[in-house]
């Protein structure tokens, strides 16, 4: 009996998937859409109805991995947990398990779309970076609500634990433990955030 073709949000799994593993064990510049099409087990034409460049694959696959990652968006997950630093240290470990989950492959793949300037890109981190403020601006209601600070976080304060994160895992190579974690809360983050400007 042949084979079933696959469609729908199997066709798209089967794609991502295909993807994912040949970042993993070929590297970005083997995702080509006939090396997807081939690991996907479909066919050149069906890639390129959905993708018009292999960014955009890379796009799809890092969406893909962060639903994998998180039961919904990121900022929904984080509650307040009695301290400013019990909410950093739940913050940082959410971002880093979603690194766990996309892999240093891919985010090795997206450090080099993001050198390369190209509009789409930059458009996805700056996309990415206003998604890490909107988290950092509810860790900062949670804790003037409970009286341990009273100035605003400056942009540059919101944004900078996520890029040390996304700086660590790739210069380490391997994923950032918790007691990483608790020690960049303890020695940076908190005298950061409860330093008065």
């Amino acid at each position: 009996m042949a084979n079933e073709r696959k469609r729908g949000e199997e066709l798209e799994v089967a794609i991502l998937e295909a993807a994912d593993e040949i970042i993993k064990t070929e590297g970005y510049w083997s995702l080509t859409f006939q090396n997807v099409a081939k690991q996907a087990e479909t066919s050149r034409t069906v890639i390129y109805r959905r993708y018009e460049t292999p960014f955009e694959i890379l796009h799809a696959l890092v969406k893909y991995k962060s639903k994998q990652a998180y039961d919904g968006p990121m900022i929904d997950l984080l509650q307040d947990n009695g301290s400013l630093r019990k909410d950093l240290i739940a913050v940082m470990e959410l971002f880093q398990q979603l690194f766990t989950k996309v892999g240093l492959g891919v985010l090795d793949a997206m450090l080099f779309e993001l050198r390369q300037g190209n509009k789409e890109s930059l458009l996805w981190l700056n996309q990415a970076q206003e998604s890490n403020i909107n988290v950092m601006k509810k860790v900062h209601s949670f804790a003037l609500r409970r009286g341990e600070i009273k100035h605003e976080f400056s942009r540059m304060q919101m944004i900078m634990p996520f890029n040390i994160l996304r700086i660590e895992n790739l210069l380490s190579g391997k994923n950032l433990t918790k007691e990483y974690i608790i020690q960049l809360v303890d020695e940076v983050l908190l005298p950061m955030y409860t330093r008065e400007p």
